[in-house]
């Protein structure tokens, strides 16, 4: 009686150590995916609120005399046009006035970002 002994796998292993490295190269894509995508989110509501703080610090430190209402305009920021809206309202202190800000992606109603910052009347100085 001579026994051999086979050394190697069998077609039915190949093929399930084959599907195992399949779902999992899938899975890591798939992480790979959804990883470029929280990216993509954080670099537009970065820029958004780049633009948010900046346009709030124009209209605080304007010379101008504060206007009640909305104004609105658009920018370019990182290849890419923005629209920006700011709400001014006044508060219940006298002279005491409330900024809203909000930016989304020109020609689209989803808002990236809404900042609120508050201001006081300016007084006329002469020189």
């Amino acid at each position: 009686m001579n026994k051999t002994r086979e050394n190697g796998f069998t077609l039915v292993e190949v093929l399930v150590a084959l599907m195992i490295f399949s779902i999992a190269a899938l899975g890591l894509l798939n992480a790979g995916t959804k990883n470029i995508q929280a990216v993509n989110i954080l670099e537009q509501k970065q820029i958004a609120g780049i633009i948010a703080d900046n346009q709030l610090i124009l209209a605080v430190h304007r010379n101008a005399p504060i206007r009640i209402g909305t104004q609105t305009n658009t920018t370019e920021m990182g290849g890419r046009k923005w629209q920006w809206r700011i709400l001014t309202e006044t508060t219940a202190q006298a002279g005491f006035y409330k900024l809203t800000i909000s930016v989304n992606f020109d020609h689209s109603e989803q808002v990236i970002v809404n900042r609120t910052a508050f201001t006081q009347a300016r007084t006329q100085t002469t020189q």
